[in-house]
């Protein structure tokens, strides 16, 4: 049995190409992901890899599905004994078949396939929020949020 999947959803004053770009370009990533980066072609099959801010691999993955400004899928190996988890990112402009109507971008997180019981997502559950208003912080004042992070929480 898996654990219940993580779903985030954030509306961005932005539109889906500069939210795609501060998505995948490993420079912006950086700034809002408290010094963390991906890096990836962000085509499908290709590798995708999390470094740290001293550039030590975090995980690793693979691209499962790429359409840019709209949707990007792949896999987390957290290089622990836990199987790999999924990540997906879906952007969807706002008046397009969502409720909510504006100058705005849905940004919807949905990281999945945990198993029932999963340190990896109890942290990740801690993690997403923060990088999610850094990210929206970032693309709609110019300025991420100055937060900490702590690995050693036991």
């Amino acid at each position: 049995m898996n654990a219940p999947k993580l779903v985030y959803v954030t509306l961005i004053r932005t539109t889906p190409a500069k939210l795609w770009q501060a998505l995948t370009d490993p420079e912006f990533i950086r700034q809002y992901w408290f010094g963390h980066s991906l890096t990836s072609t962000w085509k499908e099959g290709e590798v995708i890899e999390s470094r740290s801010p001293q550039g030590e691999l975090d995980w690793q993955g693979r691209i499962l599905k790429s359409i840019p400004e709209q949707e990007v899928v792949f896999t987390t190996d957290h290089r622990t004994e836990e199987p790999p988890s999924k990540v997906s990112f879906k952007i969807e402009r706002l008046g397009t078949g969502t409720f909510p109507q504006g100058d705005a971008v849905q940004l919807t997180v949905i990281h999945e396939d945990f198993p029932e019981v999963s340190k990896i997502r109890e942290g990740v559950s801690l993690g997403w929020p923060a990088i999610l208003s850094s990210l929206k912080s970032l693309l709609e004042t110019g300025k991420s949020l100055e937060l900490g992070w702590r690995s050693d929480a036991a």
